[in-house]
């Protein structure tokens, strides 16, 4: 990521995340956490740097995020393969249709873990839930043996976030970047932080302020440059 839009975006993150200290710990958040046009920006600065052959999306939604990015490395690098789970079968169903013919194109349904590993409030919010579970899970175990995750994005809920979160980190690529929405909004992002601040020998992270949600951006120590 270019240096000078890497500092801006980090500017003043820390008397925002300061701000909301106590508030981060609660269930209380601003649910409104649409993807922006910085949030996309940092992502296909994140694209470009790892030129990545696997992209994770974890939360499809109306399919915005999913059709930006899928176009993009469609244009740009056209031998990744790009996922997106959805736990809503109209969400899944309209974005799978729209993608029918896009070889490198996979929509997934079912929640991402079990119901178990969730947290509030994605556990409550789950109390009846009947779907496919452990959609995540399944898709690395399944998919990618004797392969990584190249870049992976967290855009699902609040209470799943830290689950997927250690799920992908298994299978990330030595090169590979995890983003995960909605920070600044004290969504599911601050389940995410609070694990990277409790082991920060582990992790080289960033919370960047690409708009009212924001976005957390991670690599793996070990492998950072």
């Amino acid at each position: 990521m270019a240096g000078s839009f890497y500092s801006f975006l980090k500017k003043g993150v820390k008397k925002r995340l300061k701000k909301y200290y106590r508030a981060l710990r609660g269930d209380h958040f601003d649910n409104a956490g649409a993807v922006t046009e910085l949030d996309y920006t940092v992502l296909k600065e994140g694209i470009d740097e790892v030129k990545p052959t696997s992209y994770i999306e974890i939360g499809t939604g109306k399919g915005v995020s999913a059709t930006h990015v899928f176009n993009y490395l469609q244009e740009h690098f056209p031998q990744c393969h790009f996922y997106t789970l959805e736990i809503f079968p109209q969400h899944y169903d309209a974005i799978r249709e729209k993608y029918k013919t896009a070889k490198n194109f996979h929509a997934l349904l079912g929640l991402s873990v079990t119901r178990d590993e969730t947290t509030s409030p994605a556990h409550d919010e789950l109390l009846n839930y009947k779907g496919p579970v452990n959609t995540l899970r399944k898709l690395l175990e399944e998919e990618f043996q004797g392969k990584k995750v190249d870049i992976a994005f967290i855009d699902s809920r609040k209470g799943s976030a830290l689950a997927e979160f250690k799920l992908i980190e298994k299978h990330l690529s030595p090169k590979g970047i995890i983003f995960c929405h909605d920070i600044l909004n004290r969504g599911k992002g601050v389940e995410v932080l609070i694990h990277l601040q409790q082991n920060k020998n582990r992790y080289d992270f960033d919370v960047l302020d690409t708009g009212p949600a924001g976005m957390i951006r991670i690599r793996l120590l070990s492998y950072s440059s």
